[in-house]
């Protein structure tokens, strides 16, 4: 199976990301999506303005309560809904997903960016 990859670029650095990691919001003008390396790192892109918004995994980790980040085995957050999109902003779900001798647990919250690109967690 070919993955296309897309390279992100955020200030002078290129992440390359799988395509169909990028959830796209329904006119395709704005676009959110998380890249690891050591840690998770998230963006919502909307008319250009690319906003971090990756604390939104230690958030949802926090939703969990049953243990610090570092001590999961595995970590995984992704966009999984563009909820709602206005004149004041963009309303995106993340979902985090951490193992714990090897059961999964799941954590979903939502991020707004409002138009000026500043990120407000609900």
């Amino acid at each position: 199976m070919n993955n296309t990859l897309i390279a992100v670029l955020f200030g002078t650095l290129a992440f390359p990301i799988l395509a169909e990691d990028v959830l796209w919001r329904v006119d395709k003008g704005a676009q959110a999506y998380c890249t690891k390396d050591k840690e998770t790192v998230c963006f919502v892109v909307v008319n250009e303005t690319v906003t971090n918004v990756s604390a939104i995994e230690s958030k949802n980790i926090g939703k969990l309560g049953i243990t610090l980040k570092e001590n999961y085995e595995k970590v995984v957050t992704f966009p999984s809904k563009w909820l709602s999109s206005t004149n004041q902003g963009d309303l995106v779900e993340f979902t985090t997903q951490a193992w714990l001798k090897s059961k999964r647990y799941t954590a979903r919250g939502m991020v707004f960016v409002d138009n000026n690109g500043k990120y407000i967690h609900q």
